[in-house]
C-alpha cells in the first residue's frame, strides 16, 4: 500500500495544495519533499495525523516526536490559515487517499468548521469514499473510519512507528530506554485501549450499581470518586513531569552546545579557563609528570637489575642466605649458653653429697671431664636442619634479613611499568595540549568572548538547577500519589467486592468486574509476547544502521531494559551522541514496525538530522532496501547534500520543493512545486 494523495485546504501555511505520489515500482520507493525550516514540512506530517485520526491523533503526536501539549482545540484553531477568516472561508480540511493497488483504495476527508472570529465550533465532518481505478465509489459511514484504518492501513496507536520526526524522536533514547520499549510494545499490543476499556468498565460498574443500602452505596461511590480524583491528579503531575523533563533535556542540550563552543575556543572540560588557569593546570601536569618519571627511575635503579638476574641464581642466593640466618641463630644460642657450661661443671665438682667412695683417680677425673664435654656438645651437634654448612656471605653480617626482604619485594609486573609509561605519555600529551590551548586562549580571553559565554552558561545552569529541583519535587509528588492511589485502590476493590457480592442480581456488574480483573492480570504478561521478537528485529536493523561492527545482538528483558551486547556476550556501553541516539530510536521504531506485521508507508520529517556520513549512508540504505515500501522524506537542504542526493536519486520516484512567501503581516503561504528539488542538488 502507499499514500497516493494528500490535499490541504487552509491548513497551516497551505491555502490549497495537492500532493500526488506514485506507486513504488522499479526500485523507486522514495519521495523527497524539500523545504527550508519553517516552510511547512512538519505541517504535512501533522496533516496526516489530524486528517486520519482526528482528536485521537493528539495522544500520539508526542511519541512521534511532535508537540502534543496544546490540546486538540488549540491545535485545530492554530492550524487554520491566517487569511481564511478575513476572506470568508470558515472551514479547513485535509484529504488523504490510501491505495492498496492501482485499482483499489479509499479516500478520507476531514473538515473542521470555524466561527467568524476564527474559533473552532467543535464540529468536524468525516467523509469516506471507496476508490476504484482512481474514481470515487460508494461512501462509507464516518464511524467506520477507525475500523477501516485498523484493517486496511495503520491503527492510531501504531502510527508513531511509521510517521515520525527523525530529529525529535532521537530524544527517546535520551530518556529511560525501558520506558520507551514498554511504551512501544503497549502501543503495538493495544494496551492503551485495554486500559481505557478497564476504566470505562469501572465507571460502568459504579454508575449502574444500585439497590444497596444507601450508606453502602454512598461509601462505594465516594471511594471511587476519591480514587478517580487522585488518579486525575497523578495524570496531571505526569504531564507536568514530562514537560519539565523535556525542558531539562533542552537546557542540557543548550549547555552542551555552549560547552563545545567554549572548548573549541580553548576552554577546558566545559569551564571557561583563563590564561592563568591554563598555566596553573600546566604546572600541575608538569609536577605530576616529574613524580611519574621519578617512580620509573626508582624501578630502574632498585628493582630492574634484580630482574636481569636468572631466577635460579636469585633463588639459590635467597636459600643460602636463609640457611646462614639459621646457622647464625644456632651459633648465637650456643654462644649464649657457653657461660652456663662452666658454671655447671664447677657446681658438679664442688658438690660433696653424696660422696664418691673411693675418691676418683686423676685418670678417672679426666675421663669424667671428657664425658661431660661430650654430653654438652651433643646439645648443639649435629646442627639443626636448614643451617648452612659453610658461611659464604659473612660480609652481610646483620643485613641478611634486609636482603631477603628486598628480594621478596622484587615482584614487578609488566603492567606496573606499562601503566607508568602510559601515564607519562598521557601527561606529556596533556602538557602539549595545554600549551596549544594557552596559545589559543590568550587572544580569545582578551576580547571577552569567553566571559560572555560564561555568563550564558551560568544563566542556563541556574535555570537548569531550578528545573531539576522542580523535576525532583514532581518525582516525590508522583511517588506520594502512587502510594495513596495504591492504598485507595486496594480499599476500593475490597469494598467493591462486597458491593458486588451483596447484589448478585447485577450480573452485568459482575461480568464487568471479571473483565476488569482479567485485563489487570493480562497487561503485565503481554510484554513477554513481543520482547523476543522486538529484540531480534531491533538487532537486524541496528546492525544495518550502526557503524560499530562489534554489535552482536540487542537484548531486551521482560521489564523493557535494553542492552547492546558484543560477540563475547558482554554489554557494550551505549554512546549518547546525537547520531547514536537517532540510530537507536530508528532501530526501535523500525523493529516495532516490522513485528507489527503492517506493510505500510513511512513518513519521516528531518530524516537525517545531525548524522555523520556513515550513519547517513546506512539509514538511507535501510530505507531503500524494501523496494515496495513507500518512504516519504521531508528534508531541508543541509540534510541531503549533493553527495547524498546523488546516491539517493536512483531510488527517488517523486520530488516536491516547498516555496514560501509572506502575503500579510506574520502570515505566509506555502506552494509546492512538483518534480522539483533544491537547484544545487537537482543539477
Amino acid at each position: 500500500m502507499w499514500i497516493a494523495k494528500i490535499e490541504l485546504f487552509n491548513f497551516k501555511s497551505y491555502q490549497h495544495q495537492l500532493f500526488e505520489f506514485p506507486q513504488p515500482r522499479a526500485g523507486r520507493n522514495i519521495v523527497l519533499i524539500g523545504g527550508m525550516n519553517g516552510y511547512g514540512k512538519t505541517s504535512i506530517l501533522e496533516a496526516l495525523y489530524l486528517g486520519l485520526y482526528g482528536k485521537e491523533a493528539v495522544e500520539h503526536l508526542g511519541r512521534a516526536g511532535l508537540k502534543d501539549d496544546v490540546g486538540y482545540r488549540k491545535f485545530v484553531e492554530r492550524a487554520l490559515h491566517g487569511t481564511a477568516v478575513r476572506t470568508g472561508r470558515d472551514s479547513m480540511w485535509v484529504k488523504v487517499q490510501i491505495n492498496k493497488t492501482l485499482a483499489e483504495g479509499f479516500e478520507v476527508t476531514r473538515k473542521w468548521f470555524f466561527s467568524r472570529s476564527g474559533d473552532w465550533t467543535g464540529e468536524d465532518e468525516v467523509v469516506i469514499y471507496q476508490v476504484r481505478d482512481g474514481i470515487r465509489g460508494r461512501a462509507l459511514p464516518a464511524e467506520k473510519l477507525p475500523e477501516l484504518l485498523d484493517q486496511r492501513f495503520i491503527p492510531a496507536h501504531v502510527a508513531p512507528f511509521f510517521f515520525f520526526d527523525g530529529e525529535e524522536v532521537k530524544k527517546l533514547a535520551d530518556q529511560s530506554r525501558s520506558d520507551q520499549i514498554k511504551s512501544g510494545i503497549e502501543g503495538l499490543l493495544g494496551v492503551v485501549l485495554l486500559r481505557r476499556l478497564k476504566k470505562r468498565l469501572e465507571e460502568f460498574q459504579t454508575n449502574r450499581s444500585n439497590g444497596l443500602p444507601a450508606v453502602d452505596e454512598q461509601k462505594h461511590r465516594e471511594l471511587f470518586e476519591t480514587l478517580s480524583q487522585h488518579e486525575r491528579e497523578y495524570e496531571e503531575a505526569e504531564r507536568r513531569h514530562k514537560e519539565t523533563d523535556e525542558a531539562v533535556k533542552s537546557l542540557q542540550a543548550q549547555r552542551t552546545d555552549l560547552t563545545n563552543r567554549m572548548i573549541g575556543m580553548g576552554a577546558g572540560a566545559g569551564d571557561v579557563a583563563s590564561a592563568a588557569d591554563v598555566v596553573k593546570q600546566q604546572t600541575e601536569a608538569e609536577n605530576e609528570l616529574r613524580a611519574t618519571e621519578d617512580a620509573l627511575d626508582v624501578i630502574v635503579a632498585t628493582k630492574l637489575p634484580f630482574h636481569l638476574v636468572g631466577r635460579d641464581t636469585l633463588g639459590a642466593l635467597a636459600s643460602q642466605v636463609r640457611a646462614e640466618i639459621s646457622r647464625e641463630s644456632w651459633e648465637e644460642r650456643r654462644r649464649n649458653l657457653e657461660p652456663e657450661k662452666a658454671k655447671f661443671i664447677g657446681t658438679f665438682y664442688e658438690t660433696r653429697e653424696p660422696p664418691l667412695k673411693p675418691d676418683l683417680t686423676s685418670s678417672q677425673e679426666k675421663a669424667l671431664q671428657a664425658r661431660l664435654d661430650a654430653a654438652w656438645e651433643s646439645l648443639f651437634y649435629p646442627m639443626p636442619e636448614g643451617c648452612a654448612d659453610t658461611m659464604v656471605h659473612d660480609y652481610l653480617g646483620s643485613k641478611r634479613s634486609a636482603l631477603l626482604n628486598a628480594v621478596d619485594g622484587l615482584h614487578l609486573g609488566a603492567q606496573d611499568v606499562l601503566g607508568l609509561i602510559a601515564k607519562r605519555e598521557a601527561l606529556q600529551k596533556r602538557i602539549r595540549d595545554l600549551i596549544n590551548r594557552y596559545t589559543k586562549i590568550e587572544g580569545v580571553d582578551k576580547d571577552g568572548t569567553l566571559a560572555k559565554l560564561q555568563g550564558e552558561s551560568a544563566s542556563i545552569n541556574a535555570t537548569l538547577d531550578q528545573r531539576q529541583r522542580e523535576l525532583g519535587d514532581l518525582d516525590r509528588q508522583l511517588a506520594g500519589l502512587k502510594g495513596v492511589i495504591d492504598q485507595e485502590r486496594a480499599l476500593y476493590m475490597r469494598e467493591h467486592e462486597r458491593f458486588v457480592q451483596a447484589n448478585p442480581v447485577k450480573s452485568m456488574v459482575g461480568r464487568a468486574e471479571r473483565v476488569c480483573n482479567l485485563i489487570g492480570e493480562l497487561i503485565p504478561q503481554m510484554y513477554a509476547l513481543k520482547v523476543d521478537q522486538l529484540a531480534k528485529a531491533m538487532t537486524a536493523v541496528y546492525k544495518k544502521l550502526a557503524h560499530k561492527g562489534q554489535v552482536h545482538r540487542v537484548d531486551i528483558d521482560e521489564t523493557g531494559k535494553t542492552r547492546i551486547l558484543g560477540r563475547n556476550g558482554q554489554e557494550i556501553p551505549f554512546d549518547k551522541s546525537a547520531g547514536e541516539n537517532q540510530v537507536f530510536a530508528t532501530a526501535l521504531l523500525a523493529g516495532l514496525a516490522e513485528i507489527s506485521g503492517i506493510d505500510a508507508p513511512m513518513v519521516v520529517d528531518t530524516p537525517l538530522g545531525r548524522l555523520d556520513s556513515t550513519h547517513r549512508a546506512n539509514i538511507l540504505k535501510y530505507w531503500t532496501s524494501d523496494k515496495k515500501r513507500q518512504v516519504i522524506l521531508l528534508s531541508q537542504d543541509k540534510e541531503i547534500d549533493q553527495e547524498t542526493y546523488t546516491a539517493l536519486e536512483p531510488y527517488v520516484g517523486k520530488t516536491y520543493l516547498l516555496q514560501h512567501a509572506e502575503i500579510d503581516s506574520g502570515v505566509g503561504r506555502t506552494v509546492a512545486t512538483e518534480d522539483a528539488y533544491f537547484e544545487e542538488m537537482a543539477v
